[in-house]
């Protein structure tokens, strides 16, 4: 009999999908129920304000054991968890917390501001997915708000698995404000992997990523994002798993799901190579769309739409993989296939 695990977050497509492959019986409570997500799973339920109760409910009732995904990290729930514990969660998805402990280590970020000068950015303290994130001007700060120093760089990203020890698994490219996808600011649009930059600069990323999870009790897949610039500077530590799961697993031909559960039984996880680059993109809608074809089961998409989506709402992840160029060029005729397939 497969164990069974139940995902809780704003989208879980990825980890269902992961989980699935890996042998498990997946449940979900998700603010996102993709027609693929329903591939994965055996029941889907709607994140509503009664999460907790509902999520112990469905715990209890098919002796699942709960992994906390985007945007719940911080659950504390009456259950097993197969993910990292709320109370370390807390510690980091507070940006302004997370940064001090930075500081005292001696590890870059970009500087915090009391106030603006020069290029300046407006972060939320609490959130993630690059929403909210803008140019100081917009409105004012608050103590939601945190004011930080723009820094020009390459937006990237660093997968591990923390277990006995920590490996790091991927570098990845970080789409961010992707005008070709309908993302505006500095929204989270997607992932490239691997990230094309020179061996050294991959070392340093490992290196000082596996410094920052260390300096927090974790455990699974977690990531660190960064801007690399004259050095890499740190932006966030996600203490679950992240969105460039589908990338990296397209990349490296691995599991993720079945690296995070070694890592919680102390096994060896061994630091995969890249075989390809790979891509997933995400669209956003650019004006109010009714969806009424299924396009669940095709190799191209993910977080497959039904219904209607208005502005800005996230509307499909693309994919794609093959040579540096190619993929590019893939997920542009992708996205104009699909536009065609639900308009017509």
């Amino acid at each position: 009999m497969s164990e069974k695990v139940l995902l809780i977050g704003t989208n879980v497509r990825n980890v269902a999908e992961s989980a699935k492959k890996a042998g498990y019986e997946v449940y979900a409570i998700t603010k996102f129920p993709d027609l693929d997500l329903k591939l994965y799973c055996e029941e889907v339920y709607e994140l509503r304000d009664d999460v907790r109760e509902l999520a112990e409910k469905i715990a209890q009732e098919k002796d699942a054991k709960v992994v906390l995904c985007s945007n719940a990290e911080t659950l504390e729930l009456k259950a097993e968890l197969l993910c990292n514990d709320p109370k370390v969660s807390k510690k980091i998805v507070d940006k302004l917390n997370f940064y001090r402990t930075l500081e005292k280590c001696g590890i870059p970020h970009p500087e915090l501001l009391r106030k603006p000068e020069g290029k300046t950015i407006l972060k939320p303290r609490f959130g993630g997915g690059g929403e909210g994130i803008r140019f100081f001007g917009e409105i004012e700060k608050s103590e939601e708000f945190i004011l930080q120093r723009f820094i020009e760089g390459i937006p990237c990203s660093v997968s591990l698995i923390c277990g006995r020890e920590v490996t790091p698994v991927a570098c990845n490219y970080v789409f961010s404000g992707w005008k070709e996808m309908g993302a505006e600011n500095f929204r989270y649009s997607g992932n490239l992997t691997p990230l094309k930059v020179e061996t050294e600069k991959i070392r340093r990323l490992e290196k000082m990523a596996i410094e920052i999870v260390e300096l927090f009790d974790l455990r699974g897949s977690v990531g660190v994002d960064f801007i690399l610039s004259d050095e890499a500077y740190a932006l966030e530590l996600n203490p679950r798993f992240q969105g460039s799961l589908d990338s990296v697993e397209m990349s490296c031909d691995v599991n993720l799901f079945s690296m995070h559960v070694k890592a919680f039984e102390e096994k060896r996880v061994e630091k995969p190579s890249p075989k390809r680059f790979a891509i997933r993109a995400i669209l956003f809608a650019d004006g109010d769309v009714i969806v009424k074809r299924d396009l669940s089961g095709n190799p191209f998409y993910a977080d497959v739409p039904f219904g209607f989506y208005k502005r800005g709402d996230p509307l499909v992840s693309i994919l794609a993989s093959g040579g540096y160029e190619e993929v590019f060029r893939k997920v542009i005729e992708r996205r104009d296939l699909f536009l065609r397939l639900v308009k017509n």
